[in-house]
């Protein structure tokens, strides 16, 4: 028996071959569906049709095919694996409407390469969209938060160690910051995967006159990827969209640490509400974080199927072959996925975690975090210079500890004494400047430098982020107004050629 698409394989397939190999590559492909798969061969019948490459009634018959298709959905496809993938099995449910002449005709001046590198664009552009989507989403949260709890004062954290008095509502501004950025990287990632190969065939071109610029404008690209081979062989785009959620799943990640930390009794400095938490089968006394664990696993899975995606394509020569050109970008579908449902949790976890306010305030106290504030009044009304003023606050802390005091026991009297040990004599400086300096409320108040954790700082950062994020939702907005524009105007196109065989036959 023959191969079912080629007379050049004259043997049948080995099972393992088809179980293993082309079984698994279909359902995987045909997974999301068909929609892409129409598009791109509804966008190249009507360039064919437009250039007179194929006659007026094939045009019309093969519509009316792809139409009937796109409207039955998925599930009329065949899954044989012996047709080797999802075009090949598409194509024979299209010769079977259509008839096997006309349906054979819609592969003129086309490849599998070209169309597969195509849908490859068009999945990664919708799944880059959806991050950008949902970035947009958790930002928004993070700042509605960071807004309600800008004045809660609570420890900031250097090495794990108590280091400034700071406030959740700056933390929470500063995730959103961070994650501002990722959705620059991927609008880049947008703009890199949105060039068209359809049109480059193999990986050399073709002799007929076909308009490949037609074909980008209907698929919604933003231009036509010109050389052939660099169509078909390079996946670069997708390392651009790697690397923008390599560094996504990086800030959710530490988000999800920090939460981690701060939940537990040691710390007791968030509550996570039962609606994200989980329990035990034997301590009846536990309440578990599910959320963000979920969040610290999938920061790791994500970045192992990115790792994947990448040692895959290294190994492969620049052209298209199996493993360059399906297999490289397999892991990177389900680890897209995955990002998603990983910002959609951190959303989750923004909008229902509970800050325990009286406690980060209390440890905001502790720890000596207002040292530095204390350094800087040194200078600012005794005219030290800082190393100086530095080392007689470290004096004060160690000698604080060697004699078990807390921060808030601290009187006039130890920080007078710290001054002359180091310095060798006293030094004027008022009882009341000493004490408000080590004020964690006094100190916050006073951090009025761009980008300082005061409240009115924090509030103008975050009314800043909002018009940021306002514009990225313009940008996203705009495009996905693109590409229902060009959908639209690829239905014009194909209800043209269903009824222009309607009309000549009356």
């Amino acid at each position: 028996m023959q191969s079912k698409v080629s007379p050049r394989l004259a043997e049948p397939l080995a099972p393992e071959i088809l179980e293993l190999i082309f079984r698994p590559r279909i359902e995987r492909e045909l997974a999301l569906g068909i929609d892409d798969l129409c598009a791109v061969n509804e966008a190249h019948l009507v360039m064919l049709a437009r250039t007179g490459l194929v006659e007026p009634a094939v045009a019309s018959d093969l519509a009316e095919a792809l139409s009937g298709i796109r409207r039955d959905g998925e599930d009329v496809i065949p899954r044989d694996p012996a047709r080797e993938d999802g075009y090949f099995n598409f194509e024979a449910l299209l010769m079977a409407r259509a008839g096997a002449e006309t349906g054979g005709r819609l592969h003129l001046a086309r490849s599998r390469n070209d169309i597969n590198a195509t849908l490859d664009r068009l999945a990664m552009r919708r799944l880059v969209l959806d991050l950008v989507e949902k970035i947009i989403a958790l930002r928004r949260a993070l700042l509605r938060r960071a807004e309600e709890f800008a004045d809660t004062i609570m420890p900031g954290y250097t090495h794990m160690q108590p280091a400034q008095p700071t406030t959740f509502g700056f933390y929470l501004t500063g995730i959103a910051q961070a994650l501002a950025r990722d959705a620059l990287r991927l609008f880049h990632a947008f703009h890199a995967a949105n060039s068209s190969p359809l049109g480059a065939c193999a990986f050399a071109g073709t002799s007929f006159p076909i308009d490949r610029q037609l074909v980008a404008e209907l698929l919604g690209f933003d231009r036509v990827h010109l050389h052939a081979q660099d169509a078909v062989a390079s996946r670069d785009y997708a390392w651009d969209a790697a690397v923008a959620v390599l560094g996504l799943a990086a800030n959710w990640g530490r988000f999800a640490q920090d939460m981690y930390i701060w939940g537990t009794q040691e710390f007791g400095l968030v509550r996570f509400p039962d609606s994200i938490a989980g329990t035990s089968s034997i301590m009846p006394q536990k309440k578990n974080p599910v959320a963000v664990e979920y969040l610290k696993a999938s920061s790791g899975e994500v970045i192992g199927g990115l790792t994947a995606t990448f040692a895959i394509l290294k190994g492969g020569h620049f052209s298209h072959a199996g493993d360059t050109g399906r297999s490289s970008l397999a892991p990177l579908w389900p680890t897209l996925r995955l990002a998603g449902n990983a910002l959609t949790i951190t959303r989750l976890v923004a909008e229902k975690i509970e800050p325990c306010v009286e406690t980060m305030r209390q440890r905001a106290g502790a720890g000596f975090s207002t040292a530095t504030d204390l350094a800087d009044c040194l200078v600012r009304e005794g005219r030290l210079s800082f190393r100086q003023a530095h080392h007689i606050v470290a004096d004060l802390v160690r000698n604080a500890l060697e004699r078990g005091l807390k921060p808030d026991e601290i009187e006039y009297g130890d920080a007078l004494a710290a001054i002359e040990r180091e310095l060798g004599h006293p030094l004027d400086i008022s009882e009341a400047a000493i004490m408000q300096a080590l004020d964690p409320g006094r100190s916050i108040t006073a951090r009025r430098s761009a980008g300082a954790a005061s409240p009115d700082e924090i509030r103008r950062m975050i009314d800043t982020a909002h018009a940021e994020i306002d514009s990225d939702q313009a940008k996203l907005d705009a495009l996905h107004a693109q590409l229902a524009s060009a959908r639209e105007r690829l239905d014009e196109q194909l209800v043209q050629l269903r009824q222009s065989n309607r009309a000549s036959s009356n």
